[in-house]
């Protein structure tokens, strides 16, 4: 798969696209529900819901180019996991400093 097949395509980046951000916002969820049930503070509460999100950028990115040659769609979307994970990321931060400063977290 080349950058016109893409350019020419877009709708596979949407397609593709769509389920990585549903399963992140499930993870993201999942992971806050956690921390605040096992009654966990600020300063460890946020780090795990960090950790537990993120997709492990090394493994993706060799994941993502053992895969290109034979399966380029799947390549195609571990890279775009990797697009949406810092974006992600840094929003986690942001809701994490907003639910401590409501006091989801002690």
């Amino acid at each position: 798969m080349n950058g016109r097949v893409l350019i020419d395509n877009p709708e596979n980046l949407v397609l593709i696209t769509i389920p990585l951000l549903v399963g992140f916002v499930i993870v993201v969820g999942y992971n806050i529900l956690m921390t605040k049930l096992f009654k966990m503070k600020y300063r460890e509460a946020i780090i795990t819901v960090i950790i537990g999100s993120s997709s492990h950028f090394e493994i993706a990115i060799a994941t993502a180019l053992t895969m290109s040659i034979a399966y380029p769609l799947a390549a195609l979307g571990t890279t775009m996991g990797l697009f949406w994970e810092v974006p992600i990321m840094l929003s986690i931060v942001y809701l994490g400093r907003f639910l401590k400063k409501r006091g989801f977290w002690k």
